[in-house]
């Protein structure tokens, strides 16, 4: 038996057919992104109307993302409009990324951001690869200890934890100095350690590059307290906070090498004293 179907019958079905695959396709890439999206709409700063000129400014901003053209080794610190309507925005992406995928998590986090803190004129977001947050104040250089800040854990127990623990402690405040001591285009560090029975401890630390050395260290030791609280143990955690991350796993989750900073501009050196010429220290 052969079945048949006219014309106007195959179109619709091709056309449900499309339908049904697209919005699979789009609920999948949706939850794969999810997985580590978490997000904070603030309504102590107030909100904003619909098509007011704090929202024009708004999208300027976040229109700004996908058109990025210097990559600023991944911190971006960008304002639209005038007071006192104006849109501050800090944009960070973890320090091994590329240029593209860093683009690629700052148009997504930035349009999810607006889309689900709709009429905030202060809101933040974490995804798995970048922080998004935007205000209706200046923020650059701002160590933050208010809320938000998260902890996102993995529900799975090291097998050690008391030897986990130790290595991992051991291994962040490695990481924190290592980090903080960064430069003012990257404040960024990972590693690993061992952490007994054939288990290993990966993490990253790192600060929005706004930050002095010394506030780096105050957010990320508060970030370690805080995974004390809510993770030790665990075989990952991710502690986000407004100018600090940190994230460890017991599998490798980072790119070990990150994109190379320029090197330093060489050191001046004295010139010797001209021959035939002896130069005197009067006292």
């Amino acid at each position: 038996m052969k079945w048949a179907m006219g014309s106007s019958s195959s179109s619709t079905f091709l056309l449900f057919l499309y339908s049904f695959l697209l919005s699979l396709a789009t609920l999948t890439l949706s939850q794969l992104h999810d997985v580590y999206f978490e997000r904070n709409c603030s309504d102590t700063n107030g909100n904003y109307t619909p098509n007011s000129t704090y929202q024009t400014n708004l999208n300027a901003i976040i229109s700004q993302f996908p058109t990025l053209t210097h990559f600023n080794y991944g911190f971006f610190n960008l304002s639209a409009g005038e007071s006192p309507n104006k849109v501050y925005s800090s944009a960070l992406c973890r320090g091994d990324l590329t240029q593209d995928r860093c683009y690629s998590c700052l148009n997504y986090t930035a349009t999810e951001l607006e889309r689900l803190c709709p009429w905030n004129k202060t809101a933040i977001a974490w995804s798995e690869l970048c922080l998004v947050r935007y205000a209706n104040r200046d923020m650059y250089g701002l160590l933050e200890d208010d809320p938000p800040r998260t902890c996102a854990f993995n529900e799975q127990n090291a097998s050690n934890p008391v030897q986990f623990n130790q290595a991992l402690n051991d291994l962040l405040n490695e990481l924190s100095a290592k980090a903080a001591a960064g430069g003012p285009l990257r404040k960024y560090a990972a590693g690993n350690a061992s952490a007994g029975n054939l288990e290993m401890v990966y993490a990253t630390v790192q600060c929005t590059p706004d930050m002095t050395q010394e506030n780096c260290l105050t957010c990320l030791n508060f970030a370690m307290t805080e995974l004390r609280l809510c993770c030790l143990g665990r075989k990952g955690c991710r502690v986000l906070r407004r100018t600090c991350v940190l994230r460890f796993e017991s599998n490798l989750f980072y790119n070990e090498i990150a994109v190379p900073l320029p090197s330093p501009p060489p050191s001046p050196t004295t010139s010797p004293p001209p021959k035939g010429k002896t130069s005197i220290l009067s006292l």
